[in-house]
């Protein structure tokens, strides 16, 4: 084919024109018409089709070549978002912790003031309350000056203690019975009957007087007093428990 000359060509395509002008004489127009449109389909169905778009296929390409668990812009990108995200948490709940800290900083100092001023107050009511126990233990120990104990005198059942006392006074100094009647307030012993310490000596008995002047008279007069040798009794001053406690340290025995 490709050696035939040009005039073989322009003949072969006479040819072709003649034997078209034949085909159409001896067929019917209906028949030609049919075979022209089954010509044309022919063609249309051996159109070329369109080149592929270039991109698309590259990005295909691509797809197709990437390996799986490889790292691409998207994860990273991905992965900075997660992290701006945990970020802005973080920042929230420092704030919140921060809050809470100014709150609890503010309460601590506050707490502080109070504690400074309960303070405060504690030692003023402690030295109140050491100038109340002053002032009771001299209301006390002014009050027992009226007071004598007398030490040694022995217990009977169902005994008049007052009375008796008052007898053994009578012996002390040189009054009359009514007057130290009238002098004599109270008169009763300490501690109980059957306590085990005092079993093995006779209880105390504690004398509360009217008037100062006959209790120290019998204080003064008691200690040269011949009842006392007598009946082996004492009589001594009523001091209280601070007082004594003193006394001992000062003149141990």
């Amino acid at each position: 084919m490709a050696n035939v000359s040009k005039a073989a060509k322009a003949q072969l395509l006479t040819d072709h024109d003649y034997n078209l002008t034949a085909l159409r004489e001896a067929c019917e127009e209906e028949e030609i018409e049919a075979m022209e449109e089954e010509n044309r389909k022919m063609s249309h169905n051996h159109t070329p089709l369109p080149s592929p778009n270039p991109k698309k296929m590259k990005s295909k390409n691509q797809d197709v070549g990437k390996q799986p668990g490889e790292i691409t812009n998207e994860t990273i990108l991905d992965a900075i978002q997660t992290l701006i995200k945990r970020f802005d948490e973080q920042d929230d709940r420092l704030k919140a912790f921060e809050s809470r800290m100014e709150a609890n900083t503010q309460a601590v100092r506050e707490n502080k003031e109070e504690i400074s001023k309960v303070k405060e107050e504690m030692l003023l009511l402690k030295k109140e309350n050491a100038s109340l126990k002053q002032i009771c233990l001299e209301q006390a120990r002014y009050k027992r000056r009226w007071d004598l104990r007398l030490m040694g005198l022995p217990e009977k059942d169902k005994e008049d203690t007052r009375e008796t006392v008052i007898g053994i006074l009578t012996r002390v100094i040189p009054v009359s019975v009514e007057k130290l009647r009238e002098s004599v307030d109270t008169v009763h012993r300490l501690g109980k009957k059957n306590d085990a310490a005092t079993n093995r000596m006779p209880r105390p008995v504690i004398i509360q007087f009217a008037l100062r002047t006959v209790r120290d008279e019998v204080w003064r007069r008691s200690r040269e007093a011949r009842v006392c040798r007598e009946m082996n009794i004492q009589f001594k001053e009523d001091f209280s428990k601070e007082d004594r406690e003193a006394r001992a340290k000062l003149w141990p025995k």
